[in-house]
């Protein structure tokens, strides 16, 4: 069904092919990362449920953040890219599969939460590298916001079948979300096993065409010495990184607004949860996000061309302080959860597609693109180390939520700031014109 729709809207082979893996593991984070492992650890858990997934996403962000640009170094090389990513996405699926017994416990159950993550997003950052080998400077734009777009609807559309078992011992279950059947007992561990277990299926399904069709078109001649030479071109970079200000700059900047972007995803539900939103609210807040951020992430790559990569990140960055205040008074009105619901969706698909081909645009050599985003990832994971630190230890300080959420507001202002200096690449087009500032 998505590749005779994306056929139509003009895209290649190779294109869709990266396209459909957005597809597949959207399903698996919107399904098992941002709802049922949260809902899941806040039953079995003793404590804040959220003090756990703030500290297990730091955990898995910290491991990823130190190996990105190693890695990122090394699938340069000719024939590596995709091996990588292979071996990610291998470790991610596995950890997938395992979170799905029901008979771990929450600390056993916390660690492979974590190995998983570190499959999944290692897998991400190949991905992501991977859109300079699908297309050129003029179509990125278009590429990297129908990524997340079609992520987005693609993923709603089978969490809404995944999700019946869990919504079956929530809604019809006993006190301990048992669920008596004319065959059996389905349990609460056990519903969450089968939804998680399908959102897997999916992912694994939908990575075929990535692994079948996309290949390494820009790549360094493999050397004797790999590994050595690898560290030799990472500090080679690193070096050029701080020559090139912009992009320094720029990853700076990123460092900070996407941050309250990675908390919110990662622990919206858990903390929701928290402030006394139910767990049908919440799924339901979910599938509103998900179908709002398909034309939110197609409108915002479109209004790139008009007003530029940096206006529209600007323009997500105020979207997300809203999603931060109207969040924090959640406990206080209810309904607020709604306009949260209506601004992450319209900001949230937008902000990470502008920024990943706004990023791709700033690469000098585009040979290098698994170094540089090795680095942009660097900056992405740490990112997502602070954010949910910082909730987790407000929130241990003030025993309110709401004020954890608050300290995401100085990371969107300073990131702004630094955005400011920011000089447009020459490929930038606004209006249909080449632009430089």
């Amino acid at each position: 069904m998505f590749t005779r729709i994306l056929k139509k809207l003009g895209f290649t082979k190779e294109e869709i092919s990266w396209i459909l893996y957005d597809v597949g593991n959207s399903a698996q984070v919107l399904t098992t990362c941002t709802v049922i492992f949260p809902l899941l650890i806040a039953k079995i858990t003793p404590g804040d449920s959220s003090v756990y997934v703030g500290w297990a996403n730091a955990i898995y962000g910290l491991v990823l953040a130190v190996l990105s640009p190693i890695l990122g170094t090394l699938a340069d090389y000719k024939g590596k890219k995709m091996k990588l990513f292979r071996f990610f996405l291998i470790i991610g699926i596995v950890g997938g599969f395992l979170l799905c017994i029901p008979t771990i416990d929450y600390m056993t159950m916390i660690v492979i939460f974590c190995i998983a993550m570190i499959g999944y997003n290692g897998s991400i950052i190949f991905y992501d590298a991977f859109i300079v080998d699908v297309c050129d400077d003029d179509r990125v734009d278009k590429v990297s916001a129908a990524g997340y777009a079609w992520g987005y609807i693609g993923s709603v559309i089978p969490f809404i079948i995944f999700i019946i078992p869990f919504a079956l011992v929530t809604l019809f279950g006993d006190a301990q979300g048992n669920l008596v059947l004319p065959y059996g007992t389905l349990s609460y561990r056990t519903a969450c096993g089968l939804t998680m277990g399908m959102a897997v299926l999916w992912w694994l399904i939908y990575s075929r065409p990535m692994l079948k069709n996309v290949k390494q078109k820009r790549y360094h001649e493999e050397v004797d010495h790999v590994v050595k030479e690898s560290f030799s071109r990472l500090w080679h970079t690193f070096r050029n990184i701080k020559q090139n200000k912009n992009i320094f700059l720029f990853c700076i900047s990123y460092f900070f607004y996407i941050d309250c972007v990675n908390t919110v995803i990662k622990m919206a539900v858990s903390l929701a949860t928290e402030m006394g939103i139910s767990d049908i609210m919440s799924l339901l807040v979910v599938i509103v996000i998900n179908v709002i951020a398909f034309p939110g992430a197609i409108l915002f790559g479109r209004l790139v061309d008009r007003f530029g990569s940096k206006k529209m990140i600007f323009a997500g960055i105020c979207g997300y302080l809203g999603v931060v205040i109207f969040g924090s008074m959640i406990p206080l009105y209810r309904e607020f959860i709604w306009v949260v619901a209506v601004l992450v969706g319209l900001f949230q698909g937008g902000i990470q597609s502008v920024s990943r081909s706004y990023f791709a645009k700033l690469i000098p050599d585009k040979a290098d693109s698994n170094e540089f985003f090795g680095f942009f990832s660097v900056f992405s994971k740490f990112s997502a180390i602070l954010g949910p630190i910082a909730v987790a230890i407000l929130i241990q300080l003030t025993h309110e939520t709401r004020f954890g959420i608050l300290g995401l507001i100085p990371m969107m202002l300073i990131g702004a700031f630094i955005l400011l200096f920011v000089k447009d690449p020459k490929c930038e087009r606004v209006n249909g014109k080449e632009y430089t500032k």
